[in-house]
């Protein structure tokens, strides 16, 4: 009975070796970026928040999900598996990125994309189906920002620092002042990543592991940003999608509600769905509700 018990969980565990599989694929401008693939049935591309994390940090995601669908982990180009390309503003910008994931759905071989993304990815999503929207069949979005960058100061400037508590603030201000290593580094991360939860307790407990699994490309994200501030502005196209977007937002996100609004004014047909007591990481704070929500829209 051990051995026959043994045998069985050794099959599970190569059934789903073999259910996972890294990818790669060439850009138009010539970069090999790469993906995970999870499991069977319908495809759906997950997109990490950020913009500097890696995929890796939705792993989770698609090993709920893979029973059900094929889940594509998309390595945004300078993160993860897709670090070691070119970084400058001709290559790391908005453009670029809308312009990958087309050249991935060719690489698939599909007419058309779902798109899961949270945060950053979420409003990549959105990019995507402004600029392709006959080639994008449906968008979820997880705790998005908005159209355009006017929630940016509010989100950076106001509801992070408000949410840190005075023994956090302490903490980041000494890691800050600390010279650069690898511990200091990983706990700046930490502490200013905290106000992002709910419970911060919660996020003191998950948020390591999960920080160890998707490393943060700075350099990436600063590109990224500058190229966001000077060109992300969909409110004259994205009214052009007309096919399904789900919001999930968390009542207690980071991102001011207005970002979902200015959503929803854009595109009538978006379909909200509110999660309660959680932060921007529906995930890891109520991961039954979210994987329930998440199956049913995909």
């Amino acid at each position: 009975m051990k051995k026959l018990i043994l045998s069985f969980g050794l099959l599970l565990i190569l059934l789903q070796i073999a259910a996972q599989e890294i990818k790669s694929f060439k850009t138009s401008d010539g970069e090999t970026l790469y993906f995970r693939t999870i499991g069977k049935g319908p495809r759906f591309i997950l997109l990490s928040g950020g913009p500097g994390f890696g995929a890796d940090g939705l792993k989770v995601w698609a090993d709920s999900l893979s029973g059900d669908f094929e889940c594509i982990l998309f390595h945004q180009r300078g993160t993860g598996l897709s670090s070691n390309v070119k970084l400058d503003s001709s290559t790391i910008n908005l453009k670029r990125a809308v312009q990958d994931l087309d050249d991935l759905r060719k690489n698939l071989g599909l007419e058309k994309l779902t798109l899961c993304g949270h945060s950053w990815g979420g409003m990549l999503a959105q990019a995507y189906a402004s600029t392709f929207p006959d080639n994008t069949e449906k968008i979820v979005l997880i705790n998005p920002g908005g159209p355009d960058m006017s929630f940016w100061p509010v989100f950076f400037n106001d509801n992070i620092p408000m949410r840190r508590f005075p023994a956090e603030r302490d903490s980041l201000e000494f890691w800050n002042n600390q010279p650069d290593s690898e511990i200091s580094i990983f706990k700046r991360g930490l502490f200013f990543v905290l106000p992002y939860f709910y419970d911060h307790e919660i996020g003191l407990k998950k948020m390591p592991p999960m920080m160890k699994l998707s490393p943060f490309n700075e350099r990436m994200n600063n590109l990224m940003l500058k190229d966001l501030y000077l060109n992300y502005n969909l409110n004259s196209r994205l009214g052009n999608y007309e096919n399904r977007c789900i919001i999930i937002r968390s009542r207690q996100d980071i991102i001011p509600a207005e970002a979902i609004c200015q959503i929803k004014e854009l595109l009538p047909q978006a379909e909200i769905i509110t999660i309660e007591r959680s932060g921007h990481f529906p995930h890891l704070e109520q991961p039954d509700e979210f994987y329930r929500i998440l199956r049913e829209v995909l």
